[in-house]
């Protein structure tokens, strides 16, 4: 989602798109989604807007193919959801939880 464009991602300085700001005395952003006892971490609401799009598909993706441009064919987050989240029903509840928690961080400065 975030793209390293200066270095490899854990020595990269910028990404695109762009992380959002640290707020001074608090940190960075983390929005937090739980449904049904299990938590998704993210860290803008880009990454919102990536995961809801690949759930939001009556046929997942294959996690490999996701996973292949990074180098990381078997550890692209779809790979390690868990299997009580990938069942259509489930998906559209999370689908509708990340379309609300999108809209409440637009308002995050």
């Amino acid at each position: 989602m975030h793209r390293p464009v200066d270095g490899a991602f854990h020595t990269a300085t910028s990404f695109d798109p762009p992380f959002p700001a640290r707020r001074l005395g608090e940190g960075w952003p983390l929005w937090i989604l739980e449904h049904r006892g299990h938590e998704l971490y993210f860290a803008s609401p880009e990454e919102m807007t990536h995961v809801a799009g690949v759930l939001g598909q009556k046929v997942l993706p294959d996690p490999r193919v996701l996973g292949a441009e990074f180098g990381a064919v078997n550890s692209h987050w779809l790979s390690r959801m868990d299997k009580v989240w990938l069942s259509w029903k489930v998906r559209q509840e999370v689908v509708r939880k990340l379309d609300s928690a999108r809209e409440k961080a637009r308002d995050f400065p």
